[in-house]
């Protein structure tokens, strides 16, 4: 029979054991929403780059004029991007998550420029709830 302390002992490790497993499954679950939504725009997948979104998802970047809120808004930006831009890709170079929060250091690529890009998101739910990128961009003005 096991003393009172090597069966507390067990039981701890045990629990351990299963927070490590949670959190680390939580963070790839994360990561591994993010990285369908950059698989996504690399295939031009629009409708499946939406998905990835919450319905009430908050988006930000430095050329839009104001925060950009929800699918339709999300839908709107990349619809745009696809048809200004036809041969426009990501390049991806490295991914950096912590619990739901998921940044991404990559490149926007057409034949004409190459824009390095950060993007900071949060993933609830299988879905990314907020999108904040951060780029230079070179005194455009924003876009509503």
């Amino acid at each position: 029979m096991k003393s009172p302390a090597v069966r507390l002992f067990v039981v701890l490790l045990t629990l351990l054991i299963v927070a490590g497993c949670a959190t680390t499954g939580a963070q790839a679950s994360a990561k591994s929403v993010v990285q369908a939504k950059f698989a996504a725009v690399n295939r031009h997948a629009l409708e499946d780059i939406v998905a990835l979104y919450a319905v009430d998802a908050d988006v930000t970047a430095p050329d839009f004029c104001s925060p950009r809120h929800g699918r339709d808004d999300v839908r709107r930006t990349y619809q745009a991007l696809f048809t200004a831009f036809p041969d426009i890709s990501v390049d991806v170079q490295e991914y950096l998550q912590q619990g739901d929060r998921v940044a991404v250091r990559f490149v926007v690529r057409t034949q004409s420029f190459a824009v390095p890009i950060m993007n900071f998101f949060s993933v609830r739910n299988g879905v990314i709830v907020s999108d904040e990128g951060m780029f230079d961009t070179r005194g455009r003005k924003c876009s509503p």
